[in-house]
């Protein structure tokens, strides 16, 4: 087994039905309800995702996680039309490619990576 490798990311949102659509809109994410207040997408590629109801998001430094897409561009199209917005616009990274980061209709930060 690999060491190191992310296994679960949860990510918290104040409207569960919204923070789902979001996700599934603009990553095509498959989330199933897992218990009470809680919904899982298992990526099947060795990361599942989870979306955890709370009564609030505390938003301030916190880990990010990036993920990989095709293009960002396109992707910052879909998270704006998803009630999403952009918080750092795409930035080159000399010899692997680019990243951006922005924001869940909750305030949560995310990572986007695209290779060369």
């Amino acid at each position: 087994m690999s060491h190191h490798l992310i296994a679960h990311v949860e990510i918290p949102g104040t409207d569960l039905e919204r923070t789902t659509k979001f996700y599934s809109d603009v990553f095509g994410w498959d989330l199933k309800e897992f218990g009470n207040s809680y919904m899982l997408c298992n990526t099947r590629q060795g990361t599942t995702i989870g979306l955890r109801k709370v009564k609030e998001v505390a938003i301030g430094d916190s880990p990010v996680f990036h993920i990989l897409v095709s293009d960002i561009e396109d992707t910052a199209k879909a998270i704006k039309k998803a009630g999403g917005s952009i918080f750092k616009d795409k930035t080159v990274i000399p010899v692997y490619g680019w990243y951006a980061v922005i924001q869940d209709p909750d305030g949560n930060k995310i990572g986007l990576y695209q290779a060369h």
